[in-house]
């Protein structure tokens, strides 16, 4: 076993205070152990997240409308109403998480809501699923911020990117395994009950058995896993703290004044701005690709199997970025190129006539547009976490960040009209201009860190903290 001289330790083994460089080998050892314990729980939480949150869209394409005799504007008020919960609850689970730890909070919240989606199935009426959607929106609040949140207690800023990229890949994966899922049961005419409610019940059902197991296998932290040896824990410890204000202890506690002085920064605020202007395309994409795929494709069976090619090129776009990223650490470059090609796809699409051999065209902009449109995302979540100086700071603005993501849904619920079908020009301009929007405010905030740094190289910005700041930190852009 290495010792604690051996990882670039002190030998005082309360101590971990780096004493020279980092052996690479042996930090690649410790992140191959991280990645194997984290990154596939964690995507699968985000899976069952992702797929309970978005799944009635597939339902949509179904006979849910006509079973449920939903009428004009009724399904547009199950997302609008599904987002208002899932908006106010973000921030609370976030401090939660920072009192109780992610570990325990995640897979808690992730039983209740595998559990509400299965009683989704039982609704006979706009009321009864209504009621449904809304209590899942409060429980599902929990897996905005602290997917990432959580990896920041495991990762140093420059790994993070890749790993949030990890976990949110899996969203696109559910946006395929759902389509897949979707496919096969919406076939089964004749049964006991209709394709939708197999569809709640099944995903709803394997939401439940996953969050078993995430409660036994999520650690608090690695210094309290048993699947790293001592000497990688104060390794582990070592490596964090050289990427944040806080030392020992305080990575773990609960701070009102970094909580404070987060909420009072207007940077927090820009990328609170970010996260909803991704929030109208993403929330906008995830809800009602089934239906523009319907307008290329009339047949709702196989509208359902189209999305997946999509959402899978979506997940490829955004590992093959955030990987990218690890390598030139440019998050502002890469989230402003995707956002300007997802918005050119938003405006195609919204302005072409598709009809009469145009039908490939259609589908090669919806790739494009979830490319564009999925992979900013966990790029402005790492940034965020990046630039959070503490560890209660960054709890925080994610929670900002998760509470603007489902308010851009509600934007996106009310822009996509009924009266709009099958074409929905009105809500593709409107993802349009919020994805443009994104872009500029990427570029913004680059020029604004990028100053700051040059500043900080000369000396001329304050510490953020003076008790508490690295004369080393700087801002990443």
């Amino acid at each position: 076993m290495a010792t604690a001289t051996d990882l670039g330790l002190q030998s005082n083994p309360s101590s971990s205070t780096l004493t020279h460089p980092l052996d690479e080998e042996v930090q690649k050892k410790l992140l191959r152990k991280t990645d194997l314990l984290v990154l596939p729980a964690l995507a699968c939480g985000l899976l069952t997240h992702a797929i309970d949150r978005s799944n009635i869209g597939n339902a949509k394409s179904d006979t849910l409308e006509r079973d449920l005799h939903l009428a004009g504007n009724q399904f547009q008020l199950l997302l609008v109403l599904f987002y208002i919960p899932l908006t106010l609850s973000s921030v609370p689970f976030s401090l939660l998480a920072k009192t109780f730890s992610p570990s325990r909070v995640l897979p808690l919240a992730m039983f209740c809501f595998g559990t509400v989606a299965m009683a989704c199935a039982a609704a006979t009426s706009f009321g009864g699923l209504l009621a449904c959607r809304m209590v899942l929106g409060v429980l599902e609040a929990a897996f905005l911020p602290l997917p990432s949140y959580y990896g920041s207690l495991f990762y140093t800023r420059r790994e993070l990117s890749f790993r949030i990229a990890c976990f949110f890949s899996a969203v696109n994966v559910a946006g395929a395994v759902s389509g897949l899922i979707s496919f096969g049961v919406f076939q089964w005419r004749g049964r006991a009950l209709a394709g939708w409610q197999y569809l709640f019940l099944i995903e709803g059902a394997i939401t439940v058995g996953m969050s078993l197991v995430l409660f036994a296998v999520l650690p608090r932290s690695i210094e309290s896993s048993r699947f790293f040896s001592p000497e990688e824990k104060k390794l582990a410890r070592a490596r964090l703290e050289e990427g944040t204000l806080d030392a020992g202890e305080e990575l773990e506690r609960f701070r009102w004044a970094d909580a404070r002085a987060a909420l009072l920064q207007w940077e927090s605020w820009a990328f609170t701005l970010m996260a909803l202007s991704f929030g109208v395309a993403l929330t906008g994409a995830a809800n009602f690709l089934p239906s523009m795929i319907r307008r290329l494709t009339r047949d709702s069976v196989r509208a359902n199997l189209f999305t997946i090619g999509p959402h899978l090129t979506a997940m490829a776009c955004q590992l093959g970025a955030t990987f990218l990223n690890n390598r030139i650490q440019q998050r502002a470059v890469l989230i402003s190129s995707f956002a300007t090609v997802a918005c050119l796809a938003w405006i195609l699409l919204a302005t072409m006539d598709l009809s009469s051999g145009k039908v490939d065209v259609g589908y090669f902009l919806t790739y494009l547009l979830m490319a564009g449109t999925f992979t900013p995302p966990p790029l402005v979540a790492e940034w965020i976490a990046s630039n959070s100086p503490t560890s209660t700071g960054r709890a925080m603005r994610l929670g900002m960040f998760a509470t603007a993501i489902p308010m851009g849904g509600i934007i996106s619920s009310v822009a996509f009209r009924a009266q709009d079908a099958p074409v929905y020009q009105r809500g593709l301009l409107t993802c349009a201009s919020f994805i443009a929007l994104l872009a500029l405010l990427a570029v913004g905030m680059r020029a604004h860190f990028a100053r700051l740094n040059r500043r900080m190289d000369r000396g001329e910005v304050a510490s953020i903290d003076p008790g508490r700041q690295r004369p080393e930190w700087r801002y990443a852009i």
